[in-house]
């Protein structure tokens, strides 16, 4: 019997693993895809490549109302370090308000001034030595080390634009444009799984299981007492003598506690599943960023468009040889946060530079001129959505509806975004390379034209959060120690968890929220058997 059983080797799963056994702890991982072991994975350059693979769990949404039925291609790892394995690496906290947010909601100890030391206890920053960051914690933070020529004329544009420069977008203030920091090692990517796990796998405390799939979480009681897992050998169980600990995500972690019989009583019981716990926020709360996008062609050849197979070849190699060349980048160089409502009190909308005119994934990573691609997003976007369970089969995938742009107010903020899009496209930094919006192009400006282009082709940023919300209401699904509400020795530590999304990229506050669940679980535990 292990103290306790983590389900899901992500970015919560890795952190919260590495913690509890150094902090003496026995814990058994189960993680349901494999060990993180293809090369690709460290190149910058190439996470499109490993989306919808094996490494992936390759979801998609439920035909979205809003945008004219589409199903939103999902990806989430499927692989040691989770997400963390499969993202584009940017390194972005969300906005102090964000978290201040929370505790204002009844999440004590949540505030931005309570979270800023799990942040910096994580973070080994090579680019900023002050009171927002850290410099000796496992991730490993830093700026792309050779700047794209298209990152130069970017920058160049934005302050032609009218945007103040930020040189640290988790710093002080987060509005303006910048460069965005990146989770990148001397060998390539810093996952959750190189920066936590792989330093102590081996220990004597920890048992990692790849390729096992929880199926249930065993109650008895109203406690929780261990999990059923699924491998290639069969079913298992386990106990977990302490905790039992879910980090699967804004998906699989709801999804595993309605399979178990935790959740909205009347949903549960209309797909056979035995009610064990009535918990009605199970599954709801769903949030994601929607990134609506405009394509720019260029004149000059400054992009990878045209390289040949043998090329491509010959630049992963480069890579993982010298960690140079073209492949050395994430494509994500750089980008912006401002406000589109004056009435807002920090940015609600950020925006990301993509250096290549190619399609977003899985529509695959081809191109068919030189360009790049500005995209934006309502950074606190009011639509939410669910997660829900749709048979009482462990291996049947969850519903996932988001129900983007549900909400009107994420659409009049997603519009009013192509007018700072179009200001940074059109600025002189980029009339040297013959810059010219091809998609939707400058003929589609008014309110309708807009929208009908949003509703075609926005998609997800990956984003997706809020499923086990953490608050104090009845709908909130843990309580603000992480603790499932009702069940003992039960709780979440993943991106679910959160109340609201964070104002940014959700990778860096997901490792923060299981860098201080680790405390808190350390200290009960402590204090249980003191």
């Amino acid at each position: 019997m292990y103290d306790y059983v983590i389900v899901g080797a992500g970015s919560a799963g890795c952190v919260l693993a590495h913690r509890l056994v150094t902090g003496g702890a026995s814990v058994l991982l189960l993680e349901a895809g494999g060990p993180d072991e293809d090369p690709l994975i460290r190149i910058p350059a190439l996470p499109a490549m490993l989306q919808d693979t094996p490494l992936d769990w390759a979801y998609r949404t439920a035909p979205q109302a809003h945008l004219n039925g589409r199903r939103i291609f999902c990806p989430r790892g499927r692989v040691l370090g989770g997400s963390s394995t499969l993202n584009y690496l940017v390194y972005v906290r969300g906005n102090k308000g964000d978290f201040d947010q929370w505790a204002q909601l009844g999440n004590f100890g949540w505030s931005y001034d309570d979270v800023l030391p799990y942040f910096r206890r994580s973070e080994r920053n090579a680019c900023h030595r002050d009171g927002h960051h850290g410099t000796d914690g496992p991730i490993q933070v830093t700026d792309i080390p050779v700047e794209h020529p298209l990152t130069s004329l970017f920058l160049q544009a934005a302050a032609e634009a009218g945007l103040p420069f930020n040189e640290d977008f988790n710093g002080a203030r987060q509005e303006g444009y910048g460069r965005y920091p990146v989770t990148l090692g001397a060998d390539g990517r810093c996952s959750a799984a190189t920066a936590y796990l792989r330093p102590v796998q081996g220990h004597r405390n920890l048992c990692v299981v790849t390729h096992a799939r929880a199926t249930r979480v065993l109650i008895e009681q109203e406690r929780a007492v261990g999990v059923s897992y699924l491998t290639p050998e069969g079913l298992h169980t386990v106990h977990a003598a302490c905790e039992t600990i879910l980090c699967g995500g804004a998906v699989n972690s709801p999804h595993l506690l309605m399979l178990s019989g935790v959740g909205a009583a009347d949903e549960l019981r209309a797909v056979g599943i035995e009610l064990r716990h009535h918990l009605p926020g199970v599954g709801k709360n769903l949030q994601d960023h929607l990134s609506s996008k405009i394509r720019v062609e260029i004149s000059e050849p400054l992009t990878l468009f045209g390289l040949s197979q043998d090329a491509r070849t010959a630049a992963q190699q480069e890579y993982l040889e010298n960690g140079t060349g073209p492949f050395a980048t994430n494509y994500f160089e750089a980008g912006a946060f401002f406000s589109s409502d004056p009435f807002t009190d920090y940015p609600d909308t950020q925006l990301i530079f993509t250096i290549g005119f190619g399609s977003e994934m899985p529509d695959g990573c081809a191109t068919d001129r030189h360009g790049f691609v500005l995209s934006a997003y309502p950074t606190r976007p009011d639509s939410r959505g669910e997660v829900r369970a749709v048979t009482s089969n462990p291996l049947d995938r969850p519903l996932i509806d988001p129900r983007y742009l549900s909400a009107p107010h994420d659409l009049d903020l997603a519009l009013e975004s192509f007018r700072m899009m179009r200001r940074i496209a059109a600025a002189p930094a980029f009339s040297g390379v013959g810059a010219r919006e091809v998609h939707p192009g400058d003929t589609v400006a008014d309110r309708e034209g807009l929208t009908a282009y949003i509703r075609r082709t926005a998609s997800t940023s990956f984003h997706q959060s809020g499923t086990c919300r953490m608050g104090t209401d009845e709908m909130a699904v843990v309580d603000p120690a992480l603790r499932l509400h009702g069940l003992e020795a039960l709780r979440v530590v993943d991106a679910s968890v959160m109340p609201t999304l964070v104002s940014g990229n959700t990778n860096a506050a997901t490792m923060m929220i299981a860098e201080k669940a680790a405390d808190l679980i350390l200290t009960h535990d402590s204090q249980h058997h003191a």
